[in-house]
């Protein structure tokens, strides 16, 4: 039985690890893309957020983790000084990447001179909730490197008997079959990213801004949840996810329920059928302050249904 205790699985010269986080960062482009163009945004300025996002993402998420391992070790243990800078190896901390990337953006967004401006909060529903797929897939990274497991797995539970046998053999770490927390941590990622993405984002069911909340609140449970399980906790992830936990709920409030809805707001049913359109529905949300205002036929062109199925409510809400 191999044991695959510091183990990094690669694809010729090419980490495996490397391999995902760019497949992840790669599909929760696409996914703000998607919405973007919903949005009719310029791709110029997506662009320019993309190489914002990208390169202080991966130094935030390094320098968080040295950190990490400069309390908690009390000291760099990982050979040279240099190391540190060695990405490809490993040693990412989401939180410090979605953290740091989330403020160098708000400020571009917030600062931005383009005649065409971002709404902030709608920039904060789109592109936070479509992390998750990045972490969704990122996580496998964890996997090839074999790290980001819990405690020993017993080869007559349930989760050794389901789990296909490709991860139970490199779930075996120094000796012993281990729990992949990064497979359950994947799943959760993925569910949350369908849930808040394609159905929340997909239909606006919820005001602008919420979802990026909710994403913030999400993951703070995931994290708070999981962190205690993990080989090898630190505290430092169970602090920031406790204060994903705090800040979520109070934005999730702030964005739904408290903030002006400065937007005239635009119902579409999906059905003629009456009790089928009061379930099924997408809302268009268009800032007042907009010097040309939405007429039905673009709204029908968004969305890509028949004008006849239109309806405008609270247009002054």
């Amino acid at each position: 039985m191999t044991d695959y205790a510091g183990v990094q699985l690669k694809l010729g010269p090419v980490y495996v690890y490397s391999l995902t986080m760019m497949l992840g960062m790669l599909s929760s482009i696409f996914t703000v893309y998607y919405f973007w163009r919903r949005e009719k945004y310029t791709f110029d300025q997506l662009a320019i957020l993309v190489f914002i996002a990208l390169p202080t993402a991966i130094i935030g998420a390094r320098f968080v983790f040295v950190i990490q391992q400069l309390i908690e070790h009390k000291g760099w243990i990982d050979g040279p000084w240099y190391n540190a800078f060695a990405v490809w190896r490993g040693g990412l901390s989401i939180h410090g990447g979605v953290i740091t990337a989330t403020i160098c953006c708000v400020l571009y967004i917030i600062f931005s001179k383009n005649p065409k401006r971002i709404d902030l909060k709608k920039a904060f529903s789109i592109i936070l909730p479509a992390v998750l797929i990045g972490q969704a897939i990122g996580r496998w990274g964890n996997f090839a490197n074999h790290e980001v497991y819990g405690g020993i797995m017993e080869e007559s539970s349930l989760a050794f008997r389901i789990l296909p046998k490709i991860i139970r053999e490199h779930m075996y770490i120094n000796g012993k079959y281990r729990l992949p927390l990064f497979l359950y941590e994947s799943i959760a990622n993925l569910i949350g990213y369908i849930l808040l993405v394609w159905v929340l984002n997909k239909w606006n069911w919820l005001r602008p801004g919420t979802t990026g909340a909710l994403y913030i609140l999400y993951y703070g449970i995931i994290r708070f949840g999981m962190e205690p399980l993990r080989d090898g906790s630190y505290t430092i992830y169970k602090v920031i996810s406790g204060g994903y936990l705090v800040v979520g709920i109070v934005l999730t409030v702030f964005f739904e329920f408290i903030i002006k809805l400065n937007y005239n707001v635009y119902k579409i049913p999906n059905f003629k059928n009456q009790r089928l359109a009061n379930v099924f529905y997408f809302i268009v949300y268009e800032p007042k302050n907009n010097k040309k205002r939405l007429n039905l036929k673009e709204i029908s062109q968004l969305r890509e249904i028949r004008k006849d199925n239109e309806v405008k409510i609270n247009a002054d809400a």
